[in-house]
């Protein structure tokens, strides 16, 4: 999602189509906004009395609980990630089950890694050894 015009480009805009008899068009054009927009600050800054934007909402929340998935973890590093989600899902009392993708997903999201060596565990992921170049990289 794109970020929110400037508040000063808003109140700028708004009192230049309030204080003039130019059109809606004409504002638009002058300020480079589309004139849908434009309509809106302009309704906005009559029913609230305030042009900012509103906060940014929606996102989605990952159904997985992290306590409950890292003690299954420490318990038995062993495990699949099939194995590891089945667990998972008879250990949580919510009628929520969680797919797979999703024990992926929240593993890797607190830095667990597999290991691929003899063991086969999932393990937190190391800091990386090697020092970054002066630029920042490590490659």
């Amino acid at each position: 999602m794109a970020n929110p015009y400037p508040i000063a480009l808003r109140e700028r805009a708004v009192r230049a189509y309030e204080t003039s008899t130019e059109t809606y068009h004409e504002v638009a054009d002058r300020f480079e906004v589309h004139i849908n927009t434009l309509c809106r600050w302009v309704q906005r800054a009559r029913d609230l009395g305030d042009v900012a934007p509103f906060d940014r909402g929606g996102g989605w929340r990952s159904p997985v609980d992290l306590p409950v998935l890292h003690r299954l973890v420490a318990l038995r590093p062993d495990r699949t990630t099939d194995e590891l989600t089945r667990a998972y899902n008879a250990a949580v009392v919510s009628s929520a089950r969680v797919h797979r993708s999703s024990i992926l997903r929240a593993l890797q999201r607190t830095r667990y890694v597999f290991n691929k060596g003899r063991s086969n565990k999932i393990v937190r992921a190391s800091k990386p050894s090697a020092a970054p170049f002066a630029d920042g990289s490590r490659t």
